[in-house]
C-alpha cells in the first residue's frame, strides 16, 4: 500500500475511512457520541453515532472552544481550529490491523480549560509506530460547557462524563482497528491525570480499563462541593452585561461569548490574598454522583486498588507556572516566611530552613514554587503511590528531573510530555526545550516512551534496554529520569 493512502474498515458504528502514513492508520475526528450542541450543549454524552454511508476520518480534528492557553510560553502555541461539536478521537494504528494490539488512551490536560485530543502536539503517529500499538486521544467538553455545575441547566462534570463515553467507545470497537479491548492503559498528564483519579476512585469505573498512567496530577487540588460552583454562572453572564440571574442565557450564547466570559473573569484581580495560590476557574465537583471526594482521599482508602498504575511528577511542576509571573518574581524573605508558617505552623520556620538548604540559588519566589509544586503535585503523587502499593496494586513512580535548557523553567510541568509522545519534529520548537541537544531529546525520549508503554503493553515498565524500575513498596522505590536515570530507595 503506498505511504499515504485511503483506508476504509468495518466498525461497529459503520465504515471508517482513514489514512495510512507511513505504516499506521490514522484517523481524525471520529466522533464517539452525538455532537454535543444546539439542545444538548450541557446535557450528559448522548449515544453513540452510527452512519450508513463511509464515514470520512481524514480531517484534522478541532479543539473545543477555549481561551487562549497560559501555558504557551512553555509548551508552545499549536493553533487549532475551534468547534463546540467535540465529542470526538484521533486514532492510530500500526496498519497489521488483523494482529491484536495493546491500546494506550491518551486524556489531555490544560487546567480543564484549555487543550485537545487532536492537537499537533499529541499527534500520536511516532508513538502507535514506535510502540506498535493502537493510540487513541479523547477530546472532550472543557471550561464552562465540561465544567459548568448548575442544577436544571449543566450536570456536573461533562468533561468526565465525556471521557467516560469515549472509553466505552473505545471497548467496543477498538478490536476494528487491531486494538485488544482487554489490554487497554488509560493514560493522562495534569487535568487529564486528575480524572483518569476520579474515575480510579469510582467503583462504576470498573472495567474500563487494565491499567493507568497518570503523568503530574494535581491531587493536592481541593474540589468544592457542586452547589458552591453555582456563582460562576451568574459571574459570567455579569462580566457580558447579562442578568445574572437569568442562567437559562447560557444555553444559547455563541460559544465565543462564552469564552470571552472566562477571559473576562481570568482578567479580574485575584481574590486571594495567598500568594502564588493554586487555583482554576473550572474544575471537577463533588456531585455524590461520579465524585464522592477528592479522588485522592478514595485513593487512599484503596478505592484504585482494582487497577496497577504508574505514576509521576515533574521535579519542579510549579516552575511552568511562577515562570515570569510578578508574584513569584518580586516576592520578599518576609512574605515567603509568612507562606511556610501558614502551610506548617509552628514548624514553619524549621520548614524554611530546611527548604532553603535544598535549593541553590534558594530564593523565595523559586521557594514558594517549590512549596506550592510539592503540595500540589508531587506529595501527593507519594501518597497515591504508597496507597495503591499498600492496598495491593502493582504501584510505579517516577519523577522527571530532566531540566530546560531556559534555566528559571527547571524541571517544570509538561516538561516530560514531548519525551512521552517523540514527535520532535513538532515538539522541538516549544520554549521548554528548544535549544536542548537533539540526541539527547531522543536517546532520553526513546527510555521514557519505553518505559511507559512497556507498562502499558504487560503492566512491568521494565525489558531488556530500558532502565531497572523496581515496583513501589516498603522502601518507596522512585525513578528519575535525567541525563543519568537512577531509582533511590527512601526510608524514614
Amino acid at each position: 500500500m503506498a505511504a499515504n493512502s485511503s483506508v476504509i474498515i468495518e466498525t461497529s458504528f459503520g465504515r471508517l475511512r482513514g489514512k495510512n502514513v507511513n505504516d499506521v492508520y490514522c484517523f481524525r475526528k471520529v466522533p464517539y457520541a452525538e455532537p454535543a450542541t444546539g439542545p444538548n450543549r450541557f446535557k450528559l454524552p448522548l449515544t453513540p453515532m452510527y452512519w450508513s454511508d463511509v464515514y470520512d476520518a481524514i480531517t484534522d480534528g478541532s479543539a473545543p472552544p477555549q481561551p487562549p492557553s497560559g501555558t504557551s510560553a512553555i509548551m508552545g502555541a499549536y493553533p487549532m481550529s475551534q468547534d463546540e461539536s467535540c465529542l470526538h478521537l484521533d486514532i492510530w494504528s500500526p496498519s497489521n490491523v488483523n494482529v491484536s494490539k495493546p491500546v494506550l488512551v491518551f486524556i489531555h490536560g490544560g487546567a480543564f480549560i484549555t487543550g485537545g485530543g487532536s492537537l499537533s502536539c499529541y499527534d500520536g503517529h511516532a508513538l502507535a509506530r514506535k510502540a506498535g500499538m493502537v493510540v487513541v486521544n479523547i477530546s472532550y467538553r472543557l471550561g464552562p460547557l465540561g465544567f459548568l455545575a448548575q442544577p436544571d441547566l449543566a450536570p456536573p462534570n461533562l468533561g468526565i462524563h465525556d471521557q467516560i463515553a469515549a472509553l466505552k467507545w473505545i471497548q467496543k470497537t477498538i478490536g476494528s482497528f487491531g486494538g485488544d479491548s482487554d489490554n487497554i492503559t488509560v493514560a493522562g498528564q495534569s487535568a487529564g491525570a486528575y480524572c483518569v483519579a476520579v474515575m480510579l476512585a469510582n467503583t462504576s469505573c470498573r472495567g474500563l480499563f487494565n491499567r493507568a498512567i497518570l503523568m503530574s496530577p494535581p491531587l493536592g487540588m481541593k474540589l468544592c462541593r457542586a452547589e458552591q460552583a453555582k456563582p460562576l454562572a451568574a459571574a459570567m453572564l455579569r462580566v457580558l452585561g447579562f442578568d445574572p440571574n437569568d442562567v437559562s442565557k447560557l444555553k444559547e450564547l455563541p460559544a465565543d461569548q462564552l469564552m470571552k466570559a472566562l477571559t473576562l473573569l481570568q482578567a479580574q484581580p485575584a481574590t486571594s490574598t495567598i500568594p502564588g495560590e493554586f487555583t482554576l476557574p473550572f474544575t471537577p465537583v463533588v456531585d455524590d454522583d461520579l465524585i464522592s471526594c477528592d479522588p485522592i482521599d478514595a485513593i487512599k482508602e484503596g478505592a484504585g486498588a482494582w487497577c496497577d498504575t504508574l505514576i509521576g511528577a515533574t521535579r519542579e511542576e510549579f516552575n511552568a507556572f511562577s515562570f515570569q509571573n510578578p508574584v513569584f518574581m518580586y516576592l520578599t524573605g518576609e512574605q515567603l516566611q509568612k507562606e511556610f508558617e501558614r502551610s506548617y505552623g509552628e514548624k514553619g520556620a524549621d520548614k524554611l530552613a530546611v527548604a532553603r538548604a535544598a535549593r541553590v540559588p534558594s530564593t523565595p519566589g523559586q521557594l514558594l514554587a517549590d512549596l506550592r509544586g510539592d503540595a500540589t503535585f508531587n506529595q501527593p503523587v507519594m501518597e497515591f503511590a504508597r496507597a495503591q502499593a499498600k492496598h495491593g496494586a502493582k504501584s510505579y513512580l517516577y519523577q522527571f528531573d530532566w531540566q530546560s535548557p531556559v534555566h528559571e523553567l527547571g524541571a517544570c510541568h509538561c516538561i516530560d510530555l514531548p519525551f512521552l509522545f517523540g514527535q520532535w519534529d513538532i515538539w522541538q520548537a516549544a520554549p521548554m526545550v528548544n535549544g536542548a541537544n537533539k540526541q539527547e531529546l531522543r536517546d532520553l525520549s526513546f527510555l521514557f516512551q519505553g518505559a511507559l508503554t512497556e507498562f502499558a503493553r504487560s503492566g512491568n515498565p521494565n525489558n531488556q534496554g530500558l532502565p531497572l524500575w523496581p515496583e513501589y513498596g516498603a522502601d518507596k522505590m522512585q525513578l528519575h529520569f535525567d541525563r543519568r536515570i537512577q531509582y533511590f530507595y527512601k526510608h524514614d
